[in-house]
């Protein structure tokens, strides 16, 4: 599976700041639209990886550009969340398994079925002072 739709809620916690959002993740080879929204459903932010690079769109402020997603997220939360491996386990293309991934202990808790494919459902991280839980709600993909 190479191309997804992922929709469900991250909370996110850095030091003694929390964070509670909704997303929806569209995901391509070449390609990332990451539309953060408030429990609510508003739109917060969007990250956007192509070709040309990945930006952080937000109402009312500067558009943030990096080479890539991850040196983005770096920029924007001070932390480097593992997409790339969040994504493979999202397309069942890596084992949903616990341990460590780019330095950050994972504890994957709940995964579904979807085809043929194992996919995580319910997924908490956590390195140095940040902690993220990210459950997937909906989940489609191109045949």
């Amino acid at each position: 599976m190479q191309r997804f739709t992922a929709e469900g809620r991250i909370s996110l916690r850095q030091g003694e700041q929390r964070d509670h959002l909704r997303f929806r993740w569209e995901h391509a080879p070449q390609n990332d639209s990451v539309l953060l929204m408030s429990p609510l459903g508003q739109g917060l932010a969007e990250l956007t990886r192509d070709a040309s690079g990945a930006r952080l769109m937000q109402p009312n402020q500067a558009t943030i550009v990096a080479d890539t997603l991850p040196q983005l997220v770096q920029r924007a939360l001070g932390a480097p969340l593992p997409l790339e491996a969040m994504a493979d386990w999202l397309r069942g293309a890596r084992a949903a398994r616990d341990g460590e991934v780019e330095g950050w202990t994972v504890l994957i808790s709940e995964t579904s079925a979807f085809r043929q494919h194992r996919l995580l459902r319910v997924m908490e991280a956590r390195r140095a002072d940040v902690e993220f839980k990210l459950i997937v709600d909906d989940w489609d993909a191109p045949e």
